[in-house]
């Protein structure tokens, strides 16, 4: 049986292979160096305080926040209304923490739960309301120039509907619509639960046959 030689390297193939082992670490420091950060995540903020001298006729108390489907991702949508007026567009570095009718539902609950009734009314008493997110978009006029549309449909429990919207100067980047966004729910809350309150809610024994 023939002894197999181990062959010592030369300085020709240790070269090589210094050379093949650097060439390894920069494409692997590359790769790493090459992934795009994490999107930030995005939500409305915490809920602002209720506008004094509005106490609601009965208490309201939000059930679910539905939305399209073009509204149900995590996405920041916006759309460029000066040159590009049909394609909806979602900002690649930024996203919403949550689909955008979770976050507008627990916002616009914290603000109404803090809404006070008016004296004389029964703070038992509650009527109950359901929203449809039907748009929220950042339409750019401009390089620096937008505002945030926001509109809902709500539906109180005896059936009665009611069309909401509000629109917020964004600014030029995704900061400016995460902003303008929470300004509208802020401002559209007084004005849905308001009118909520002045629906006739059903009766208990109504309720539970529903």
């Amino acid at each position: 049986m023939s002894e197999h030689k181990i062959l010592p390297r030369t300085p020709g193939t240790r070269r090589v292979a210094l050379f093949g082992g650097m060439a390894l670490a920069v494409a692997l420091m590359s790769a790493c160096g090459s992934r795009a950060p994490a999107p930030t995540q995005m939500d409305l903020g915490p809920a602002t305080a209720w506008p004094q001298q509005a106490p609601l006729a009965r208490r309201v108390e939000l059930q679910a926040v539905t939305a399209p489907e073009t509204l149900q991702g995590t996405g920041i949508v916006y759309r460029l209304s000066d040159s590009d007026p049909y394609a909806r567009r979602v900002y690649r570095d930024s996203r919403w923490a949550a689909p955008l009718p979770v976050l507008v539902g627990a916002r616009l609950r914290q603000q109404i739960a803090r809404a006070p009734v008016a004296p004389g009314a029964d703070p038992a008493q509650a009527i109950s309301v359901s929203l449809e997110l039907e748009e929220c978009v950042q339409s750019f006029s401009g390089t620096a120039r937008s505002e945030v549309l926001v509109r809902v449909m709500a539906t109180a429990e005896d059936g009665s509907q009611r069309a909401f919207d509000r629109t917020e100067l964004a600014g030029g980047n995704a900061e400016g619509a995460v902003k303008a966004t929470a300004a509208a729910v802020d401002a559209l809350g007084p004005e849905i639960a308001a009118w909520a309150a002045t629906r006739s809610p059903r009766s208990p024994q109504a309720r539970g046959r529903r």
